[in-house]
This record gives structure tokens, sequence and C-alpha cells, in this order.
């Protein structure tokens, strides 16, 4: 639900301690190619896609930079229909 997540953003939020037995815990990242994969599979799905940012140069020339990875408007809407599904069925209970 954030915006403009890249692979290593979602690496740090995945992943968790190391334990080290009687030594202190540190931190490591998730694995980043089962992030990488299901992003490609929500690009395909049309859920996902690039946020790029533009903007003009000293020469007066237009670049264009990636930011990362964001949802779409398809991907928002179905997003807010599956929570809505879900309210419901809590109310049932």
């Amino acid at each position: 639900m954030r915006n403009k997540v890249g692979v290593n953003t979602l690496r740090k939020h995945y992943g968790g301690n190391q334990r080290n037995g009687t030594n202190t815990e540190h931190n490591r990242l998730a694995a980043g190619k089962n992030i990488r994969y299901c992003l490609l599979q929500l690009e395909a799905a049309g859920l996902v896609g690039m946020v790029k940012l533009e903007f003009e140069d000293t020469d007066k020339k237009v670049k264009h930079v990636t930011m990362g990875k964001s949802l779409t408007k398809k991907g928002i809407t179905d997003m807010d229909r599956i929570a809505s599904q879900l309210v419901k069925e809590l109310k049932k209970k």
C-alpha cells in the first residue's frame, strides 16, 4: 500500500532477525529473488506499475528517473474490493 517501493525496501520490510544462539541478534534482509518474482507477476497482471519522475536538466533536457513500483488504479480497486469482502465476512461472525 506504500507508494514508491523497490525490491530493497521490501527486503528490509520482510526481513527479520538472525538468531546467533547466545550472541546478540542482527537484522537480515529477506530473499530478493522471491520479491522480484512476485513483483514481475503483479506487473504482468496489471496490479503494480513503475513510478517515473520527469524533470528538466540544466540543459533544458527532460530526464526520466525510475522511483520504484506502486499500485495501479486496478490494483487499488482490487485491494479495496477484497478488504470490503473481508469486513462483511467478519461482521457476519
